[in-house]
C-alpha cells in the first residue's frame, strides 16, 4: 500500500519498535540504515490527517458508546501492542486526547493533527529517551509547525487560541504523567552477573613456611634488595665522622684559650693582693 495526503506521498515500509510498541503506520516509520548512515525519517513534513481521516473522525463521532471509540482509535493509531498494561495505556491516551478535541469543537484538521502531534512526541520521548524539557521543546516544535500559514516550513492548523488551550491540556495531563509514561514504555534491563571460577570457587590452601634454621640467617647490610635501607645511615656516619672530630679539636683550642685566661687572671689578682699589702705596710 500506498499512503498519500496533503503532505506528500509515503511508500510502505516494515514494522519498526518506536517507543516501546511495535508501529506499521508509515508516517512515523524509520528507514533502515545501511554502511553506518543514519536512519532516514520517513515521516510526512506535516501531520494533518496522517494517522487519522476525516472519514475515521466522522465514523468516531457517529460511535453511540466509549468503548467502540475507544476500538476505532485503536484501529486508527495503529496500535498493534499486545493486549495489556502497555496497550491500555496507549488507548486511554488517545481517548483522553480524542474527548479534549470534541469538547474544545475542534474541526476534522485539527483534531486529527493533534492526535498525531501527541502520538509522534510520546514515540520520539521514549525511543531517544528524552527528558521532560526536551519531550516539551518536541512537542512545542510540531506544535508551532502547523500554527503560522508559511508554506512549505509550517501550516495554520492552529489559531493562537488553540494553541492556549492546547498547551494547557497537554501540560496537566500528559507531561504531568511524563515520568509514568516512561516507566511504563521504557525497556528496563535487569543484569545478574555471576563468575565462575575452576575448582567451584574454593579459596586455595595456604603453602606451609618450611622450617628455618641459624645456618640460614644472614646479615642484612650485605643483601642488595636491602641496601637502600643502610645506604642512608652509612652516608650519615660518613658526614658525622669528620665533624665529630673538626668538634673535638675546636673543643681543644677553647680549652687551652680558657686555662690561659684563667692563669693571667690568677697573676694579675696575686699582683694586686701584693700592692695591697704593700700600701697597708707604709
Amino acid at each position: 500500500q500506498v499512503s498519500c495526503g496533503r503532505a506528500g506521498c509515503l511508500l510502505p515500509t516494515p514494522a519498526v519498535m518506536t517507543g516501546g510498541y511495535t508501529s506499521t503506520a508509515q508516517p512515523f516509520a524509520y528507514k533502515t540504515a545501511k554502511s553506518g548512515k543514519p536512519a532516514e525519517d520517513l515521516r510526512p513534513l506535516f501531520l494533518y490527517f496522517a494517522d487519522v481521516s476525516e472519514a475515521d473522525l466522522a465514523r468516531c463521532a457517529a460511535a453511540e458508546t466509549k468503548d467502540e471509540v475507544r476500538k476505532l482509535l485503536k484501529d486508527f493509531m495503529k496500535i498493534d501492542q499486545p493486549e495489556g498494561l502497555r496497550a491500555q495505556i496507549l488507548v486511554d491516551m488517545h481517548y483522553h486526547n480524542y474527548s479534549f478535541c470534541v469538547s474544545s469543537a475542534f474541526p476534522p484538521e485539527k483534531t486529527s493533527t493533534f492526535l498525531s502531534i501527541m502520538k509522534i512526541v510520546l514515540e520520539d520521548a521514549v525511543r531517544l529517551r528524552l527528558t521532560p524539557e526536551d519531550a516539551f521543546d518536541t512537542f512545542q516544535g510540531w506544535l508551532l509547525k502547523h500554527s503560522v500559514e508559511r508554506p512549505p516550513r509550517s501550516v495554520g492548523i492552529f489559531s493562537f487560541d488553540d494553541l492556549k488551550l492546547i498547551v494547557e491540556y497537554v501540560t496537566n495531563t500528559f507531561f504531568r504523567h511524563y515520568r509514568l509514561y516512561m516507566y511504563a514504555f521504557m525497556t528496563h534491563c535487569d543484569v545478574r552477573l555471576r563468575v565462575d571460577e575452576p575448582g567451584g570457587g574454593t579459596v586455595p590452601r595456604g603453602v606451609k613456611p618450611m622450617p628455618m634454621t641459624a645456618l640460614d640467617e644472614v646479615d642484612p647490610k650485605v643483601q642488595p634488595e636491602l641496601a637502600h635501607l643502610f645506604r642512608k645511615e652509612d652516608e650519615h656516619l660518613r658526614r658525622q665522622k669528620p665533624e665529630d672530630a673538626k668538634t673535638a679539636a675546636i673543643k681543644k683550642r677553647v680549652e687551652e684559650g680558657v686555662k690561659r685566661l684563667l692563669e693571667d687572671f690568677e697573676g694579675k689578682l696575686k699582683e694586686q693582693d701584693e700592692r695591697f699589702q704593700a700600701q697597708m705596710q707604709a
